[in-house]
């Protein structure tokens, strides 16, 4: 038959809460603190690179609407120059016309003034002329 020692009983039960102390207090607690610990550390890290992700997608958002910007002041510089540049030749070809026009109103007014010269000139001296010819035809020269 089985005999149950009582005295033996009550020393290994003392024995195993004392060892199931010592595990806990010298093994379990410390490893426990030491996952907790390097878990805090894995959290820290992965948040750390969430932010990170975040502001390079922030970074590269902000790029986007930049070049965007760029882009679009670029075109609006670009059409304001052609325009710009388009009033510049309207009006040097009016210019043109204006200073063609009144070069050609000065040449016509030149050439009457030669004419009315000319004209004046022939009638000073169509007298002489005429007695001139009329010598020349009577002949007496």
């Amino acid at each position: 038959m089985i005999s149950i020692n009582i005295s033996e009983l009550i020393w290994t039960v003392i024995n195993f809460f004392l060892l199931l102390f010592l595990l806990r207090h010298f093994l379990f607690n410390p490893v426990i603190r030491m996952m907790e610990n390097r878990q805090a550390h894995i959290d820290e890290k992965l948040a750390e690179e969430q932010n990170a992700r975040a502001q390079a997608e922030e970074n590269d958002r902000r790029l986007t609407e930049e070049k965007a910007a760029s882009r679009a002041e670029a075109k609006q510089l670009l059409e304001q120059t052609k325009e710009e540049q388009e009033q510049l030749h309207n009006t040097a070809l009016h210019d043109a016309r204006a200073e063609s026009v009144l070069f050609r109103k000065e040449g016509e007014a030149a050439l009457q003034r030669k004419k009315e010269d000319a004209s004046k000139e022939l009638h000073e001296a169509a007298p002489e002329l005429a007695e001139l010819l009329a010598k020349h035809l009577l002949g007496d020269e």
